[in-house]
């Protein structure tokens, strides 16, 4: 199932990297996601990297991924979108 417009709109500098993370329906498992800048700014190249996830101790999973703004000049404002493989 994909999701778009996750997580709040946040401003990532040229050349940052930001750590996301992300749960689905209350920390429900669901299985492989990759998530993605679901980018605001025109213009903007942001690259993920680093997908990973992990089971909580109260049985929850929580996501993770890595989003950099590869411009020089430009600050770029996004969220999360994405979803499982199927």
């Amino acid at each position: 199932m994909a999701f778009n417009n996750t997580g709040p709109v946040t401003s990532i500098g040229p050349r940052q990297t930001l750590r996301w993370w992300y749960v689905r329906n209350g920390g429900a498992d669901f299985g492989f996601q990759h998530a993605g800048a679901d980018i605001k700014t025109p213009n903007c190249e942001l690259i993920a990297f680093d997908q990973s996830k992990v089971l909580n101790a109260n049985g929850t999973v929580t996501y993770f991924v890595s989003i950099r703004n590869t411009n020089s000049q430009l600050a770029c404002l996004h969220n999360l979108q994405g979803g499982g493989a199927s």
